[in-house]
């Protein structure tokens, strides 16, 4: 008789909590409950001051193929913005990787699941809007105040675009944020002109609220 787990999508668990004095059972014993095995979950607590997240790193890199299945226990286990879960969310659906979200009822892999996302996907577009308007409001009041005389040549549409993103989805440091930009077409980028920009965009821009339980 055929074993019937080989057939079976390789199930993959994700879990993370905010702050250093969240536990982080809750979410494991859940995802163990769902039938992911303990070699197959991986974990991150993450603080204010640093935004890394080495195990979603390593949770990503496993769930590689289309017979994988990515089990969290929260959608917003996998960014701290829309913007960010949507950009995650588009990576699995690239791969063919089948995502379950425990507490919402989430299955991505079901014509439901596929529905929310187009529905996500609108909502981000929106999203990405709202801050192309505000990074645009925050340049022309910074120009009136005199604190810019026009951004770096070097820091196109699409840099800008992907930088606000990037803050958004809580990187707050601009080595965090210069690899990315370096990837897209346009002048070398420096350092400096990075920072100068971040420093105008966060100073223009109001805060979001985040999407994590805090």
């Amino acid at each position: 008789m055929a074993d019937k787990s080989k057939n079976e999508p390789r199930k993959i668990g994700y879990a993370r909590v905010s702050t250093a004095d969240q536990n982080l059972a809750m979410q494991v014993d859940a995802l163990k409950r769902y039938g992911v095995q303990e070699e197959y979950i991986f974990t991150d607590k993450m603080s204010g001051k640093s935004q890394s997240r080495p195990g979603l790193t390593k949770a990503l890199k496993t769930a590689q193929h289309s017979d994988s299945e990515f089990v969290v226990w929260k959608l917003d286990r996998l960014g701290r913005s829309l913007l960010g879960i949507l950009d995650t969310v588009q990576l699995f659906s690239d791969r063919g990787v089948r995502l379950v979200s425990l507490t919402e009822g989430l299955d991505l892999g079901t014509p439901m699941g596929r529905m929310i996302l187009h529905i996500m996907a609108s909502l981000a577009e929106y999203e990405r809007e709202l801050i192309r308007e505000r990074t645009m409001a925050g340049l022309r009041q910074a120009k009136e105040d005199g604190r810019a005389h026009g951004r770096p040549a070097s820091m196109t549409d699409e840099r800008c675009q992907k930088a606000a993103d990037m803050l958004t989805d809580g990187a707050h440091v601009v080595k965090e944020i210069l690899p990315a930009l370096q990837k897209l077409a346009g002048p070398p980028i420096k350092r400096a002109a990075l920072y100068k920009w971040v420093q105008d965009h966060k100073a223009a821009t109001p805060p979001e609220e985040s999407t994590d339980d805090r």
